[in-house]
């Protein structure tokens, strides 16, 4: 494999000092406070340097910085998912799930990123960008689903029961993930993320505070009652405090 050339790792290196300090920014102070002039700035470069490296410009910027937040956090999960033992599918569902809890209440302004309203600065890379990170995750929890569903299949409603417009979609998340689960195992596993994601946000968001100042309890019964609906309640491990 040939060596890169100094002017590729001076390219390589840029962009990831850009992505870097966009990053940074967006951690910090949010995304409406993500301009070319303040990356700039903090690399050292003008505003119009930064278009030999991003073509696309600030959209183009954000998808990036978006791209390496997923790649650290699915590192994160998947990392979570192979710490448990195989035939646990509870908690080789849980401790990711716990993982995306504690990632996303420590760092409120990337959860804004990806799940927030749409930013102007991401433009209209925001549905790409949105497209990108659910396949990404669908693969971290798809692929335990997957293994449960082919050892200890759970209840799911039968295919024709299902609303056909229900049913298609199933079958159109299956082909664009890869996750191949039945249409209606993919509502279970769906309808879980659903109540993950609203349980999360609402912490994130800080929606309840200060009526609760500790909302893991909340969170911990939730993971109970969704293992519970796949028959995997004796599967399921406190969290260690």
């Amino acid at each position: 494999m040939a060596t890169p050339g100094r002017r590729e790792r001076m390219r390589a290196e840029m962009s990831a000092e850009v992505r870097s300090a966009a990053r940074n920014i967006i951690t910090h102070q949010g995304i409406d406070a993500l301009t070319l002039a303040a990356i700039a700035r903090r690399v050292g470069v003008t505003s119009a340097a930064l278009y030999h490296h991003f073509k696309g410009g600030l959209p183009e910027i954000v998808y990036r910085v978006a791209e390496d937040i997923v790649d650290d956090l699915v590192q994160g999960l998947q990392a979570a998912v192979d710490s448990q033992p195989d035939n646990n599918f509870a908690m080789r569902m849980i401790e990711p799930t716990r993982v995306f809890r504690e990632w996303f209440i420590t760092r409120p302004r990337e959860f804004n990123l990806l799940f927030g309203t749409p930013s102007a600065a991401a433009g209209d890379v925001h549905a790409e960008l949105t497209s990108a990170w659910v396949r990404r995750l669908a693969a971290v929890w798809g692929q335990v689903f997957v293994q449960l569903w082919t050892t200890r299949p759970f209840p799911i409603l039968a295919e024709d029961e299902m609303d056909p417009c229900l049913r298609q979609q199933m079958q159109d998340y299956r082909e664009d993930t890869g996750v191949d689960l039945p249409p209606g195992a993919m509502v279970v596993m769906l309808s879980c993320w659903r109540s993950i994601y609203g349980q999360v946000a609402l912490e994130v968001f800080a929606h309840f505070a200060p009526l609760f100042s500790d909302q893991e309890p909340m969170f911990e019964l939730l993971m109970q009652d969704l293992m519970r609906g796949m028959g995997l309640e004796e599967q399921y491990q406190p969290p260690t405090r």
